[in-house]
């Protein structure tokens, strides 16, 4: 799979069921001695009218729980 294939895909939450956007707005961190991806990291976002901002949200690629064909679904939080 291409990077630009995985860009276009949707971040689902399995356990919320909630849409977190495009992952074409994510980076990854790369493991730059094995190349080996490490996580997934969403950028912050500001709220209404530039007030209020969220920290960036790193997901660790162990909580990567499917690549699909339409969408990546991802947990957010550890059981």
């Amino acid at each position: 799979m291409r990077l630009s294939e995985l860009a276009k895909k949707e971040l689902v939450d399995l356990d919320e069921g909630s849409f977190w956007g495009p992952a074409g707005k994510a980076d990854l961190l790369i493991e730059e001695s094995s190349g080996t991806i490490k996580s997934l990291v969403l950028a912050g976002q500001s709220g209404f009218l530039g007030i209020g901002y969220s920290d960036e949200v790193i997901i660790p690629w162990s909580n990567i729980v499917k690549v699909g064909n339409d969408a990546i679904i991802i947990r957010l939080k550890e059981k």
